[in-house]
């Protein structure tokens, strides 16, 4: 029965220590890493608590305050039933952001906007001067109908005297009728305004501007009613457009643009305004000639201000909202200040019910109105933590994020006048909860992160000390290999060649000669083999001493080529040397020296096979003297150039090699050259042999 025996290798014998060695580093991590992130979740969870804690706290109180807001926006669409609807209107629309308003009396007819069709007829009709009109729009004779709306004008008048004051002051007469003689003063106003017109074609615009002025500058306007206000309006509007681009009449500018502001958005003192549609249409021509004429803006602003266009866009959306609500039987299932849709079609506009003692308030409010009146609300829960999106009755995103990634970790409504109206809280993902976690998380990593690098440092250290016994134990079975290989061949020789002679097998005493200098040289080999393993062997133990002192570097040279000589001329090796004069002393040990010049000569007719050329030159440069060994042999690879002078290394490792040597030459050459203080290099190419350069620094600049 036969038993194999497996022998491990330098690698399989640590094996089983590298697999401990992983496991007792790796295991010890991943469950610190699992309990460093274990700890971390459980610290997000709790800062999450807290913050759901903390947020629906300032929810609720929150709501509250909007719903205070929110009353008191609605109070002040009712706060004086007795104030002109234009008066609330103007006030609706800039203060409280209403995109449009209805105002309704008891009854429930509306009373804003009014308009014309409503309020009884326009100031000024075709029919009042039909001759007129035919002069100036059909016959386009402009002079004819100037002189003609003149005739009218002074047939408006019943009363010299009261014709004198007019042309001269702009004031009425009082009157026993004076509703008869508000009839007078619409047709006086209606032919002034015909006749500057008719002259402003002719282009004599002095004339016009003349005439045009008792009607634009009429003291009218606080007394007369909507149909006076719309016929002084429109002589202000004609006065405008011939005054705005002349210099001469600057002045009057800004007077006639101030007349028309006491006319738009308010009442007079009669209690009469401008119609709703009336009124748009001159603020749409005051707002052309703001545009026109930015400086008027400021003087716009300094009587109303709420801007003119947000003001137009109001106005324009109320008459529009009248036909959809004609009267509050529309409306009066709606309760009252809550926000409701519109319709399905129109999600994005609300409608707003207030009702007060007299008077009921439909308001206009639009999604970007709400918008801004939630903006702060929202803002609350909008941080570096935290998200949030607001929801209408519908289901509809009013603002927030639109489309979150994950559920809300807490809902609410958003107070009593916003019925189903919600607001949703989200968490935000990532670093946030982690800078909330603070100083305990920050604690948890870096203790952690500590712990894990002490362990990975131990661990490569255990790590590097088991490759380095490997390493080792590779390297003491290379050198046995070496050793063996290296000291059993000259024995050999030599065995055979004593064996030989001893039994008597030779021809003559030339032979003897010749067998007894083979046993010689194969000695001085084992000598050379063994100095260095000896001499290695010191260098481990640091028992290597160095005696040195001023040295001739002439002298060194020719001691090592004095010493290869023999072997060079055996070998059939051609040397070359070249030592410069005048070479300046070097502190050095000089038998070292020479040995480590011995092993660079040797190792050059070593490796160089055929016509073997070496050459020695001994040169000074940078107050260093150089000894540069060269060869024509094989070379050395470039992978191999930086490890040749690590001791047992060769760059062919076959025991069938033609070179013998076990890897020593070099590491001790290196090892000399180090304790001198000086440089040893090597520059070669395959094929082309190499040069290896020993540096040693002159004597007195060590």
């Amino acid at each position: 029965m036969r038993s194999k025996l497996k022998a491990n290798t330098g690698y399989g014998q640590f094996r089983w220590v590298v697999l401990l060695l992983l496991v007792v580093v790796i295991l010890p991590t991943v469950c610190l890493l699992w309990f460093m992130n274990e700890a971390i979740d459980n610290e997000r969870l709790v800062i999450r608590q807290k913050l759901v804690t903390v947020c629906k706290s300032r929810l609720d109180a929150t709501i509250r305050k909007v719903d205070q807001d929110w009353v008191a926006r609605c109070r002040r669409l009712g706060q004086d039933d007795a104030v002109h609807a234009y008066r609330e209107f103007v006030a609706a629309a800039g203060q409280n952001g209403c995109d449009g308003l209805l105002i309704y009396a008891p009854s429930g007819e509306p009373l804003y906007p009014a308009l014309t069709h409503d309020a009884g007829g326009a100031g000024e009709s075709p029919e009042m001067f039909a001759d007129a009109w035919q002069l100036e729009f059909v016959d386009r004779d402009y002079a004819q109908a100037a002189q003609c709306y003149e005739k009218h004008a002074r047939s408006a008048l019943t009363d010299p005297r009261r014709l004198a004051n007019l042309l001269k002051k702009g004031l009425a007469w009082p009157s026993q009728d004076p509703q008869a003689d508000l009839a007078y003063d619409r047709r006086y106003l209606a032919a002034l305004i015909g006749q500057s017109r008719s002259l402003g074609k002719l282009d004599r615009i002095d004339e016009a501007v003349e005439t045009c002025q008792p009607a634009v500058f009429t003291p009218l306007a606080e007394t007369g009613d909507a149909s006076i206000l719309s016929l002084i309006a429109n002589a202000q509007l004609l006065m405008l457009s011939w005054v705005r681009d002349r210099a001469q009449y600057e002045y009057l500018l800004e007077v006639t643009f101030t007349r028309l502001m006491t006319v738009l958005y308010q009442p007079n003192q009669a209690g009469a305004s401008l119609t709703t549609d009336q009124n748009l249409f001159v603020a749409q021509k005051a707002f052309d000639l703001i545009r026109a004429t930015p400086r008027l803006e400021a003087q716009w602003r300094s009587i109303h201000k709420t801007s003119l266009s947000k003001l137009i866009a109001a106005e324009e959306r109320s008459i529009e909202l009248l036909s959809r609500f004609p009267d509050t039987a529309a409306f009066q299932t709606w309760l009252s200040d809550k926000l409701q849709p519109l319709t399905d079609e129109e999600p994005t506009a609300y409608g707003l019910v207030h009702r007060s003692q007299q008077r009921t308030y439909f308001a206009l409010i639009s999604e970007e109105t709400i918008r801004s009146v939630l903006a702060e609300f929202a803002g609350m829960f909008q941080n570096e933590y935290l998200d949030c999106r607001i929801l209408d009755e519908a289901g509809r995103p009013v603002m927030g994020i639109a489309e979150p990634e994950k559920e809300p970790f807490t809902t609410g409504a958003i107070g009593t006048y916003f019925p189903n109206w919600k607001i949703e809280l989200f968490f935000k993902e990532g670093d946030e909860l982690d800078r909330a976690a603070g100083q305990r998380i920050a604690m948890y990593t870096w203790t952690g992160t500590l712990v894990i690098m002490v362990i990975l440092a131990f661990g490569a250290v255990a790590a590097k000390a088991i490759g380095r016994q490997v390493k080792l134990n590779r390297l003491k079975n290379d050198f046995i290999a070496t050793v063996t290989h290296e000291l059993k061949t000259p024995l050999a020789s030599m065995r055979v060649l004593v064996d030989t002679l001893l039994e008597g097998h030779y021809r003559d005493q030339q032979q003897v000669t010749e067998y007894l200098e083979l046993i010689s040289r194969e000695n001085g080999r084992l000598s050379r083999l063994i100095d260095n393993f000896l001499t290695f062997s010191r260098m481990e133990r640091n028992k290597q001493a160095f005696r040195i002192r001023a040295a001739r570097p002439e002298a060194i040279a020719q001691a090592a080529t004095e010493a290869v000589k023999t072997k060079f001329d055996r070998a059939a090796c051609h040397l070359d040397v070249e030592i410069d004069d005048d070479l300046p002393e070097v502190r050095a040990d000089v038998d070292a020296m020479i040995t480590v010049l011995v092993n660079l000569l040797d190792n050059a007719c070593k490796y160089s096979y055929d016509d073997k050329r070496i050459a020695l030159r001994v040169t000074s440069e940078n107050h260093s003297v150089c000894f540069a060994v060269s060869d024509n042999g094989v070379g050395i690879p470039r992978r191999a150039v930086k490890r040749i002078f690590k001791r047992f290394y060769q760059t062919d490792r076959s025991l069938a090699r033609r070179a013998e040597g076990c890897g020593l030459g070099l590491s001790i050459a290196k090892f000399i050259i180090d304790a001198h203080g000086g440089t040893i290099g090597v520059e070669s190419k395959p094929g082309q042999g190499s040069v290896f350069t020993v540096r040693l620094p002159v004597h007195g600049n060590i």
